[in-house]
């Protein structure tokens, strides 16, 4: 059985790890690169897991992991801490330089490396330009933008990368987790590729209910005076800005509106006879969501969606 079997996806990235536990030819240190939720460091725990099977990770002696929202401190990972570390009982250069407790080597996993300053990142960069025979780091990143993580620390570590998961893939999962079908549908259409943000929203009773009220202001949206979209697009762009100073523990709020919405204007098109009108609107919202990641000003990119939208012919022929 795969060390990675409950695995959704992620097929290639799989397939070099299995190959490498196999072979024992493993990398001292990993990048896992992919955005949010695709479940980057799900698989750097079962990795983790292969290789330290003599006890659970969260009690292992030999397993090293930070995931925390917030950033890393110095103290967390240097090797003569000033201060005692305060997630952890050892710094992570403390960590790897003792010897493996009960099992064959020490693992390391940190999620999103993005957390640590760019003075923590260079005093782990001494760590993965040394490494100690028998450990393994595992660093998750959503970017391999120079502004997230330094490229020194990129060029030690071997990239893995990780693509969006398809949905029916998603739905299986949801499945095997015992969400109810008709749920696990929609919730494997909304996850836009992600694994880990489906099975999130399956124990969230009010996300089907939140996709449902953005799918109702679509429809109340089409063939509306221009006014109406220019006002959803300013009543969007301020809860993102509520979102981008708040904790980011929720979807932000314009992507997952965008979501709803891609997924209504794709069975629009199922429904319709002449579908054209509503590809070129769904080739549109792509084109937003594009523009949101390229710090285009959100408001000015949904209104000129949301202006297009309001255009698109309200009669659904069957």
């Amino acid at each position: 059985m795969s060390a990675f079997e409950e695995v959704a996806g992620h097929e290639q990235p799989i397939r070099l790890l299995e190959s490498q536990l196999e072979t024992g030819r493993l990398s001292h240190a990993y990048l896992f690169v992919g955005e949010p939720c695709l479940g980057k460091a799900t698989v750097a725990r079962l990795l983790a897991r292969a290789l330290l099977p003599e006890a659970p990770l969260h009690r292992h002696p030999d397993y090293w992991e930070d995931d925390r929202i917030k950033g890393i401190k110095i103290d967390e990972v240097r090797l003569m801490p000033d201060k005692a570390p305060e997630a952890h009982e050892l710094a992570l250069q403390q960590f790897l330089m003792l010897k493996p407790a009960v099992g064959r080597m020490r693992v390391a996993v940190i999620a999103n490396v993005g957390r640590l300053p760019d003075q923590v990142q260079g005093v782990l960069l001494k760590t993965l330009e040394e490494p100690h025979p028998n450990r393994v780091i595992v660093l998750t990143t959503p970017s391999l933008s120079p502004f997230v993580v330094l490229p020194t620390v990129a060029s030690r570590c071997q990239r893995v990368s990780f693509q969006p998961v398809p949905a029916p893939q998603i739905e299986r999962l949801l499945l095997t987790r015992g969400v109810e079908a008709e749920r696990a549908l929609v919730l494997s259409q909304l996850a836009r590729g992600r694994p880990g943000w489906a099975l999130a929203a399956a124990h969230d009773p009010a996300v089907v209910a939140r996709h449902r009220e953005w799918t109702r202001r679509f429809d109340e949206l089409i063939g509306a005076p221009a006014d109406v979209a220019l006002s959803l697009a300013a009543e969007l762009d301020q809860a993102q800005m509520s979102w981008r100073t708040g904790e980011r523990e929720a979807e932000d709020p314009v992507l997952f509106a965008l979501g709803s919405w891609q997924l209504d204007i794709r069975e629009r098109m199922l429904r319709e006879r002449n579908p054209s009108q509503w590809a070129r609107l769904l080739e549109l919202s792509y084109d937003t969501t594009g523009y949101l990641e390229q710090n285009v000003s959100p408001r000015l990119a949904l209104e000129c969606f949301l202006l297009e939208a309001r255009r698109a012919d309200a009669v659904v022929t069957s």
